[in-house]
């Protein structure tokens, strides 16, 4: 919320008061993360998505060749590279790698990761960030989700 505070100019009482309406509401929730020592709340939409769905929007995807599949790459502990093809230096120093189905429309570009992956990484654990290098999706696996949790406290 701190880092919310600062980026729309708010004072953080302002953005807890938004905050703790939307909870009582039933529109949130927040889930408390540990990331890189300290104890941090993130915010979600009420729904709770799959931890294995990947969705990208299409146009950041510099020129997409994506089709109908994708190439996934467990590249260290904490990196999952995800390709249109395979990638030469990414197979030979990944831990394993699978090949998935892959959903595209033009808005966006989705994808499923595989049980395997969800073990892995545990993803029901962790918070995860997509990031888009040229045509390639990277997802930073990080942070231990420590519990989803009432507001405040």
């Amino acid at each position: 919320m701190y880092e919310l505070s600062r980026e729309i100019g708010w004072k953080i009482g302002r953005v807890d008061g938004c905050v703790r309406r939307l909870l009582n509401m039933r529109k949130i929730r927040v889930e408390a993360l540990e990331r890189n020592g300290r104890r941090t709340n993130l915010v979600f939409p009420k729904t709770k998505k799959d931890p294995c769905l990947i969705e990208v929007p299409t146009n950041l995807l510099g020129n997409p060749s994506f089709s109908n599949e994708a190439f996934l790459y467990a590249l260290d502990s904490t990196t999952i590279g995800i390709s249109d093809g395979t990638d030469a230096d990414w197979k030979r120093e990944a831990c394993f790698m699978e090949k998935t189905n892959l959903k595209r429309d033009e808005r966006k570009v989705s994808l499923k990761l595989s049980e395997r992956f969800r073990r892995f990484y545990r993803l029901d654990e962790k918070h995860k960030a997509v990031t888009v290098s040229g045509d390639n999706i990277l997802v930073t696996v990080s942070g231990d989700l420590i519990q989803s949790k009432k507001y405040p406290s």
